[in-house]
């Protein structure tokens, strides 16, 4: 019956994990479908593929968050106020230490130009490659909260984007955690045949089990 159960359990399991990684087949093998401003009037259509955008100019951090597993930190997430090149304003998501480093460093650079300090943004822009979904709601209050503060108002002549554009995902990573899950029922299945295996091996009499199966 445990076996029966196990073999159930393993096919419900890799008809489910089968079905989430077809859909999600243009994260692990897609190319870039547009760039931020083309698809974010209609961002739920690109809500699985990859989308890029050239950042020019950054006006700082306004959340962070850690993932955890057990209490474990095991990630961070780091949220910026982007200054498009064409004067809009968008949010955004990185979770390595290099693009928290470049994002603050473009940041700084930023405030120099728009202080009359340097003539252009001396921090060189860099194309990021992510995914556009809406902000959870605590997060989006932050990102208000930001844009109060460094008082840019849509009344103003702002024009301010809230779809966030994450980068915290990369195509590799993707693979790595689809094929981790998906080897969730492969495991059940091989457990299933070994036990039955060995099941039929205590069946056998001591003069067959010697003998070719």
């Amino acid at each position: 019956m445990k076996k029966t159960s196990l073999l159930i359990v393993s096919i419900v399991a890799l008809v489910l994990f089968g079905g989430a990684a077809f859909f999600m087949r243009d994260l692990m093998f897609g190319g870039v479908k547009g760039t931020y401003p083309e698809v974010v009037g209609n961002y739920k259509d690109y809500s699985e593929q990859w989308i890029s955008y050239e950042v020019v100019g950054c006006l700082g951090n306004y959340a962070e968050s850690t993932e955890s597993y057990s209490f474990i930190p095991t990630g961070h997430e780091y949220y910026y106020i982007i200054w498009m090149e064409d004067g809009s304003i968008m949010p955004m998501s990185v979770s390595k230490k290099a693009d928290k480093e470049y994002l603050d460093a473009l940041t700084d650079a930023t405030y120099d130009y728009a202080d009359g300090t340097t003539d252009t943004i001396a921090i060189p822009p860099r194309t990021f490659i992510g995914t556009v979904k809406a902000q959870e709601s605590k997060v989006e209050g932050y990102y208000k909260e930001g844009l109060n503060y460094l008082d840019i108002k849509e009344k103003d002549g702002w024009n301010i984007n809230y779809v966030l554009f994450d980068c915290t995902s990369t195509r590799g990573g993707t693979i790595l955690l689809v094929s981790a899950i998906m080897l969730i029922p492969i495991l059940g299945f091989v457990s299933y045949f070994v036990s039955a295996s060995k099941e039929k091996k205590k069946k056998l009499s001591p003069e067959q089990e010697f003998l070719p199966q």
